[in-house]
């Protein structure tokens, strides 16, 4: 009798883990189709693009359009420039806006030790800024670039904005992170004489390391995905971001679909070779945190 309840039990698991698998693949293929039928409709011909099944391989392929998108023509701007220059706002950015969220949420967690319900308000009305649309602070952040700070249509003006946004972001994750960490290890480095800046950096960050990766990750994905800030905060040439160039080639030229699945590739490039190399620790990052949550 024991004997038919545990195959049975394992003729249960096998199915949970068969069904477990295939809508993992499911999830997998649905993931990939649209930047598999992007950089096929950016290796056809226009007209090809346009009358052809989207997943059909193109007849004759040809990089024609990928070229056109990275290097322009006439009044189109290429995603080349472009491409340089938002990552010389967003790898600032992120890390400001990561570390400056770090600091921050360690500041909540020793406030809390002492006023609890101080630090839970505060917290709470920072964090709502991760909830406030940018378009509701549209004008109150253009007047404060433009008439007070003079930072408008600049690299510093942009990477302040999106500071403004994305450091409550980082605060937050982090948050849910710095938990984790034994009470007994601050206690005993304080005992020690450590202050606050060196209990942060070498005791606690080492063992949120993981966490850190993960929030960094998070945060580089959505300030590379922002299009409304770079819009808004920039209005010459020599100031336009990607997210807003490759806007050229899907809206005033969204006719010619071959470049613009050229474009959408090329702006994809960036994230996706991120999270294919660092994926795995984002992964390391939400599973240190489940452990965390279990009391580990």
């Amino acid at each position: 009798m024991e004997r038919r309840v545990s195959k049975f039990n394992y003729t249960l698991s096998l199915i949970k883990y068969g069904i477990l698998e295939a809508v993992a693949a499911i999830l997998m293929i649905l993931w990939l189709v649209p930047l598999y039928a992007m950089i096929l409709g950016g290796l056809k011909s226009n007209l090809e693009a346009a009358s052809s099944p989207i997943l059909l391989p193109p007849s004759k392929p040809s990089i024609d359009a990928y070229v056109f998108a990275w290097f322009g023509y006439a009044t189109i701007p290429g995603l080349e420039p472009t491409m340089l220059r938002y990552l010389i706002v967003v790898i600032p950015s992120v890390l400001l806006s990561v570390i400056i969220g770090t600091m921050t949420a360690y500041f909540f967690f020793v406030l809390s030790e002492k006023h609890n319900i101080l630090s839970n308000t505060l917290f709470s009305i920072m964090a709502l800024a991760t909830f406030l649309p940018i378009e509701t602070v549209t004008f109150p952040l253009i007047e404060l670039e433009t008439s007070y700070l003079n930072i408008y249509n600049t690299y510093i003006g942009l990477i302040f904005a999106l500071m403004i946004f994305y450091v409550p972001t980082s605060a937050l994750l982090m948050s849910i992170f710095l938990p984790v960490v034994p009470k007994y290890l601050i206690e005993t480095a304080r005992i020690d004489g450590a202050g606050d800046w060196t209990i942060l950096w070498k005791v606690i960050f080492p063992l949120i390391f993981p966490g850190f990766l993960s929030t960094l990750i998070f945060v580089f994905l959505q300030i590379w995905n922002e299009f409304f800030i770079p819009l808004i905060l920039t209005n010459t040439p020599n100031m336009l971001m990607l997210p807003v160039a490759a806007r050229f080639y899907t809206a005033a030229y969204a006719l010619i679909y071959n470049r613009s699945f050229a474009a959408g590739v090329i702006s994809s490039l960036v994230p996706l070779v991120i999270f294919i190399f660092l994926g795995r620790y984002f992964i390391r990052g939400l599973a240190a945190l489940g452990g965390g949550a279990k009391g580990v």
